[in-house]
């Protein structure tokens, strides 16, 4: 499998971010709520499914720390995320990106947690989990181990903020070997290691070429770059590509045609 390369529409900053989408040269695009516009809304959804036909999506949710002290509020974060997966249902996204609460998840919470994930495999959606900011390595284990069924987001920058804040737990390589065979979506940035800065590969202390090197591609669905500036876009897809290139071993001509490439 090659997987598919796309991008976040952070990217886009104009309100109406859905009508600037073809202008970015991906297929694939994953429509973050937290930062674009997506209303629980028929008539808004319809509007953006017509602008984005064609395209292969994903969304990331908008919510975080689901689990919360006031009930009312995790019932709330829990009804955007069944939300969420409706409107994944209604655009024919096939993912749905989510994180959870720092730290490890109670009986109960992950009772809760599994409600939402047989609503979502009802509606023939995957979710899929993405650690925090700062990547620890148990709360990423409990989850994956709690929930078998989910695929796991590796976000390139979390990793390298959990290693470089001396909070992961492990050693790169020993957390990489552990959930390598869960690793199926990429977040693609670089940074210091010690902000979620969104800096072009090329731009950060985290060795991405030896990350990606310890993955199992035949179960990777899509890197999708999270960098924020036009430039990083560029920057990044070029080495992305140019990796993928040597790597899998595939003609320029048909790495175009598998990243789904608008050029």
């Amino acid at each position: 499998m090659v997987p598919v390369l796309g991008i976040t529409t952070q990217i886009v900053q104009e309100a109406k971010w859905y009508k600037h989408i073809a202008g970015l040269g991906f297929d694939a695009v994953e429509i973050n709520r937290r930062n674009s516009k997506l209303h629980f809304n028929l008539y808004f959804l319809e509007k953006v499914k017509r602008y984005l036909e064609g395209f292969e999506l994903s969304i990331h949710s908008g919510t975080a720390g689901i689990f919360q002290p006031y009930p009312s509020f995790t019932k709330a974060n829990l009804a955007v995320l069944s939300a969420e997966l409706d409107v994944c249902r209604f655009l024919e996204a096939p993912q749905l990106v989510f994180h959870l609460n720092d730290g490890i998840l109670s009986r109960e919470d992950k009772r809760r947690l599994k409600e939402v994930l047989l609503y979502a495999t009802d509606l023939g959606v995957d979710m899929l989990y993405e650690s925090n900011s700062t990547l620890v390595a148990d709360y990423a284990y409990d989850i994956l181990e709690s929930f078998p069924e989910l695929g796991y987001v590796l976000d390139l920058g979390h990793l390298n903020n959990g290693c470089g804040r001396g909070e992961l737990g492990c050693e790169i390589d020993v957390f990489l070997r552990e959930v390598r065979s869960r690793v199926v979506y990429v977040h693609a940035s670089n940074n210091s290691g010690q902000h979620d800065e969104h800096n072009g590969l090329e731009e950060g202390t985290l060795d991405w070429r030896h990350v990606l090197d310890m993955l199992d591609f035949s179960i990777i669905m899509k890197i999708i770059l999270e960098v924020r500036s036009l430039e990083m876009v560029e920057t990044s897809r070029a080495a992305l590509m140019h990796y993928l290139k040597l790597k899998l071993g595939s003609d320029q001509d048909n790495m175009l045609t598998m990243l789904n490439y608008r050029g």
